[in-house]
């Protein structure tokens, strides 16, 4: 039945799942059927609550349920749309999620990893480029089949994508999903990370942010969208944290050749207003040491600088110019004070 495909379609494209030929079926379903538009507007209007696997799997079966169900006939808009409606917008925005979540175990992924102290160049089956930085991975289809190319990101990357319209380009990270069609970005998602962080350098993407899938932001050139992650502690391990987001330009650099996101591909170290805790995250990872703060004070430090070629030793050393600390190097442990 029609009203049937209608629904099945509804949930897909809330779920973020529908492929271009079933959104474009969905569209022309709508155009016959102008009455069943009503829908969208409910799921537009529902907010959705955070996705939780058995929450989504449970209520798909419940929508699935009511796809069974006789439709009234009594009424242009009866109780069994209205519902629908409903738990497609509760459960649909999580579809993608759990979607998402499933594909490891369903697809022939590939995997790419770079280790502390190095990054890698790489290149996607569909010909797009990719840079890992240190102590981050990426995951893929090895055929990139299905309706879009998904990749999956850990840690920092960033992507030149190869323009394919039929098949958008999406990455996913724990808290983030960005989707392209031909562009060049930086994602960087550690999971250590008090924040995350989508730059753009040519194109435009779009974002949706997971505890909010409602909320999507168009980022266009020279453009970031910072995520800061709160990890409260009155909330529980497993659920999602709470989320603050916010719209700028790119970092402005002294060097105009220098975009401050994206330097660490040309294996510098980068970084403009951020706090020497911050900084010393970089430096873990760029150098493949562990820095100990003895002095607490010294994190809130504001630091900026572009190094290149440096060791962990000429880094600090330079540091120190600018900044009051004292450090000591053993082995791979670092050590600051004042």
């Amino acid at each position: 039945m029609k009203s049937e495909r209608i629904l099945e379609l509804m949930a897909r494209k809330a779920g973020k799942a529908a492929s271009r030929e079933e959104l474009e079926e969905l569209e022309q379903l709508l155009a016959e059927h102008p009455d069943y538009r009503f829908m969208e507007t409910v799921l537009d209007t529902v907010e959705a609550p955070a996705p939780d696997t058995a929450v989504v799997e449970d209520g798909w079966a419940k929508v699935e349920e009511l796809l069974r169900t006789p439709l009234p006939v009594a009424s242009k808009r009866p109780y069994w749309w209205a519902a629908a409606a409903v738990l497609l917008a509760t459960v649909g925005a999580g579809m993608w999620w759990l979607v998402r979540k499933k594909q490891p175990a369903e697809l022939a992924l590939q995997q790419i990893s770079a280790p502390m102290g190095s990054t890698i160049k790489a290149l996607l089956p569909d010909g797009t480029q990719v840079w890992i930085n240190a102590g981050s991975q990426v995951s893929y289809d090895a055929r990139f089949t299905g309706g879009s190319r998904d990749v999956t990101v850990t840690g920092e990357v960033f992507f030149d994508v190869a323009k394919d319209d039929n098949k958008p380009f999406i990455v996913h990270s724990d808290n983030l999903a960005i989707q392209v069609l031909g562009t060049s970005f930086n994602i960087r998602a550690y999971g250590d990370d008090q924040k995350a962080e989508v730059a753009v350098i040519t194109g435009k993407v779009q974002v949706m942010m997971r505890n909010s899938p409602e909320k999507k932001v168009v980022l266009l050139p020279r453009e970031k969208l910072v995520l800061s992650l709160d990890k409260r502690t009155t909330i529980k391990a497993d659920s999602i944290p709470h989320v603050n987001f916010r719209v700028q330009e790119l970092a402005a650099s002294k060097d105009p050749d220098v975009v401050m996101e994206t330097a660490w591909c040309q294996q510098k170290l980068a970084f403009m207003n951020e706090t020497f805790a911050e900084v010393a995250r970089k430096m873990e990872r760029q150098f493949n040491v562990n820095i100990v703060f003895e002095d607490e004070t010294l994190k809130k430090e504001i630091l900026s600088g572009v190094f290149e070629k440096e060791d962990v030793n000429k880094a600090l050393h330079l540091l120190q110019m600018t900044t009051g600390f004292h450090y000591r190097v053993v082995q791979q442990q670092v050590y600051l004070s004042r």
